[in-house]
């Protein structure tokens, strides 16, 4: 009877344990989600002022944006392929360098005097 009574605390202790883990974590997950809408609320408003900023700026400028770089990445490297799960920050910036060099070759072969500038948001 003693050792029934006795399994019955330990379970009991482990199962008050494993909620209060789980209450942690919904806690802990609210907290991510909060952060993560004011990021992509920051995010927006950064793009907006970048739109200003470049409107201020005298003179044109071509924005481009590499929609698919992941696509890119699997398509033209095997390495790229294995990495892009693992390390896609790295990854996206790679597409990034090449790209913007290919368009400076291509430019040039042209005869057109270009200066390219890669920026990239932090975090990314």
């Amino acid at each position: 009877m003693t050792l029934a009574v006795g399994i019955s605390i330990v379970f009991a202790l482990a199962l008050a344990v494993v909620g209060y883990l789980l209450w942690r974590a919904y806690r802990r997950l609210d907290a991510l989600n909060a952060e993560i809408s004011q990021l992509a609320h920051d995010l927006e408003h950064a793009n907006e002022e970048l739109a200003g900023v470049l409107a201020e700026v005298s003179g044109s400028r071509i924005i481009v944006e590499v929609i698919n770089p992941m696509t890119l990445a699997r398509a033209r490297s095997r390495w790229g392929a294995a990495l892009v799960g693992v390390a896609p920050r790295m990854i996206r910036r790679r597409v990034y360098e090449i790209v913007a060099r290919e368009m400076k070759q291509q430019l040039a072969s042209q005869g057109v005097e270009a200066h390219l500038d890669i920026f990239h948001p932090t975090g990314s």
